[in-house]
């Protein structure tokens, strides 16, 4: 193995690791080489409206077959309260009747306002801030935040999750009040 292989190897596995990489930082043909011999491909996201461009790692052709478990997130290394964030921020930017690109940190506290009558303040505004664009999940974008590059390479089974937790939130009573932002 020669030090070029060993940086392929170790690019692969830390785009494997984090999900996605600056495509600045990845020896792209060695990689997608190297992917496709797993069965993956190296695709690039992003790169418009002066966006970085990304390398995320997916499947090649056809995603694998489905699980026949219900859908789950990976419990990886988001909080609780980070996770109860994520699904708000993400009913906000999915919701069909308000047409959203991004979400601002007011949006998303007074969302949780009027879904729990309770002040997110606290937990919300740490994870809007840290968690969630660290995880790659949220990224700054004008005076808030609009999909990271691990939410924009999320598979089918999380997209589905999430947009059935953005469901549950859309029929309650109070969503409506969120569309005024």
């Amino acid at each position: 193995m020669t030090s070029r292989d060993d940086t392929v190897a170790l690019s692969l596995a830390r785009l494997r690791q984090s999900g996605w990489l600056p495509a600045g930082t990845l020896p792209l043909a060695q990689a997608e080489d190297r992917a496709a011999q797993a069965g993956r491909q190296v695709a690039l996201v992003g790169g418009e409206d002066g966006t970085p461009t990304l390398a995320v790692l997916t499947w090649r052709g056809a995603e694998p077959a489905e699980s026949t478990s219900p859908p789950r997130l990976a419990r990886r290394a988001l909080s609780r309260k980070a996770t109860k964030t994520l699904v708000v921020a993400y009913a906000l930017l999915a919701d069909p009747q308000a047409s959203r690109t991004d979400v601002t940190q007011a949006w998303v506290l007074d969302a949780i306002r009027l879904l729990t009558s309770r002040d997110g303040e606290s937990w919300a505004i740490p994870a809007l801030r840290q968690e969630l664009p660290q995880a790659g999940l949220l990224a700054p974008h004008n005076e808030g935040w609009a999909p990271g590059p691990v939410m924009q390479a999320w598979d089918m089974p999380t997209r589905e999750v999430m947009a059935h937790a953005a469901r549950q939130l859309w029929e309650h009573p109070t969503w409506s009040g969120t569309r005024l932002g």
